[in-house]
């Protein structure tokens, strides 16, 4: 239980650790029909060279993401089946060091690719655990059948405790802990943990907020209707919303969890409850109180993204046809990369020599 109370008191410090492996900016545009159908263009760019540098990982400008193109590869074929069309896929090195990704196509359905357990299913050695897994989607569409409003949705902490009751329900039933295995945890000794913890984050913040201020995560949706209610998102237009986080938003949102003087009970509780077991009932009450700040502080104080939407006569765009329109305009270097995306990727062990590396599209 010593290792837990460390880890614990430390939280937002490492949370912001993590965030601090150097840039990071993402904007994606979608555009959404309320049938589900939609198009996509998605950039990202990350550098985790100089932080890795920095930790003795590796030799400055080397690039801890491996080759581009097999990483444009590993991307694109976990998307592959829900893309119908590909318009753009390309990775590139920018000046600076950077692994810049550009990606834009069509899915017949935005949320499918969403479905935490058809996503665990896919992998063998998860597909076991995701059978005892209620059904959950990170983002969600669905009609209001009263007003025959169109909703989005995407998880708060009731969806959260749904999928965390699951795991519980297994655990006990597997006997996969042992009830009064750990150590007691006091609120006293995780109260001094954090004031040690407190005063390393204010010898790291100045630099953590140097490091953080180009992150940007920016992400725009336009759909098929006029927007009605709009939660987390902001709207932009009668039927655009726009959504962004950035580096002081997560170091605002790590000072909240570091001056949070109820921190060291919930704590306490919530290992109390543990340790009483998975069939405890007072795991889920415990794990709420610990949670629900924190998604509430993530969310801007709402309890979860939301968009109400009435949807409009005709479709925002015309999916059939700019599909087929994506489709017979691919370049040759497009089509070469979607079809080595289609194919399973050959381990190099596999026999032989690994497939000689191409240069990045």
């Amino acid at each position: 239980m010593k290792k837990f109370l460390t880890t614990t008191a430390a939280m937002g410090a490492a949370v912001l650790s993590l965030a601090t492996t150097g840039c990071f900016k993402a904007e994606s545009k979608n555009t959404v029909n309320a049938d589900g159908s939609a198009k996509f263009n998605t950039v990202m760019e990350f550098n985790l060279a100089p932080i890795m540098s920095m930790l003795g990982a590796g030799g400055a400008g080397a690039n801890p993401m491996g080759d581009n193109h097999n990483f444009l590869m590993t991307v694109m074929r976990s998307m592959a089946p829900e893309v119908d069309a590909w318009t753009e896929a390309k990775v590139e090195t920018t000046k600076l060091g950077a692994t810049k990704i550009t990606l834009g196509g069509f899915v017949k359905d935005f949320t499918a690719g969403a479905d935490l357990k058809k996503s665990l299913s896919a992998n063998p050695e998860f597909a076991a655990k995701a059978a005892d897994l209620p059904d959950f989607k990170f983002i969600e569409s669905t009609k209001d059948t009263a007003t025959g409003n169109w909703v989005i949705t995407m998880p708060g902490v009731d969806e959260i405790m749904e999928v965390f009751g699951a795991l519980q329900k297994k655990a006990a039933k597997d006997k996969a802990f042992t009830p009064g295995s750990l150590d007691e945890v006091t609120e006293e000794a995780i109260a001094a943990k954090m004031t040690e913890v407190r005063t390393q984050y204010a010898q790291f913040k100045p630099m953590a907020a140097m490091m953080l201020k180009d992150m940007s995560i920016t992400s725009e949706m336009e759909v098929g209707g006029e927007i009605l209610e709009a939660h987390v998102f902001e709207k932009s237009g009668p039927g655009k919303v726009t959504a962004t986080f950035n580096g002081q938003q997560l170091i605002e949102l790590v000072d909240g969890i570091m001056t949070d003087d109820k921190l060291p009970g919930k704590v306490a509780k919530l290992a109390a409850a543990l340790n009483e077991g998975p069939e405890s009932t007072k795991v889920g009450p415990a794990l709420r109180e610990f949670i629900t700040p924190l998604i509430s502080s993530f969310y801007g104080g709402s309890k979860a993204p939301k968009l109400v939407i009435k949807p409009s006569a005709s479709p925002a765009f015309n999916y059939s046809a700019e599909v087929a329109k994506a489709k017979a305009n691919m370049s040759p270097e497009l089509k070469q990369l979607v079809d080595e995306a289609s194919k399973p990727a050959v381990p190099a062990d596999a026999g032989g020599l690994p497939a000689p590396k191409k240069k990045a599209a």
